[in-house]
């Protein structure tokens, strides 16, 4: 699996930006302080693994508009294209997954199946900061 693009719609400075496509199987992410780097790292394990549990409109709330939240879309290994979206609107915060042939689901099950990593895993090895 790999992302091919983000779409915040509203998560910390990002509103409603589309990032990507990458086309290479490395992407790395660099500039100066504060231009983001981090928010977009807390974007894409957000939208993976979800919001934290505890204060989630307090975790990079949307500070130029939009819901809170975005979208991914991922490629998986036989170039299937999914799409992954996770938003927060009061309180309440939904999943929907929709699968290369246009259906969709909530179920994080598989979500989970698709990214074969744990967060842990995720945070220790692809995305360390």
């Amino acid at each position: 699996m790999r992302i091919e693009s983000l779409h915040p719609e509203g998560f910390g400075h990002f509103s409603d930006q589309e990032i990507g496509p990458f086309s290479h199987p490395l992407t790395v992410v660099h500039g100066r302080n504060e231009a983001g780097k981090s928010t977009l790292l807390a974007f894409v394990r957000t939208i993976l693994f979800g919001f934290p549990a505890q204060n989630r409109a307090k975790f990079y709330p949307p500070m130029a508009g939009g819901r809170h939240g975005g979208r991914l879309t991922l490629i998986d290994d036989n170039g299937g294209r999914y799409v992954v979206e996770r938003t927060e609107t009061t309180g309440a915060v939904s999943l929907r997954v929709t699968r290369p042939d246009g259906s969709q689901t909530a179920d994080e099950s598989v979500l989970a199946h698709l990214l074969v990593a744990s967060r842990p895993l995720f945070e220790s090895v692809f995305a360390f900061g």
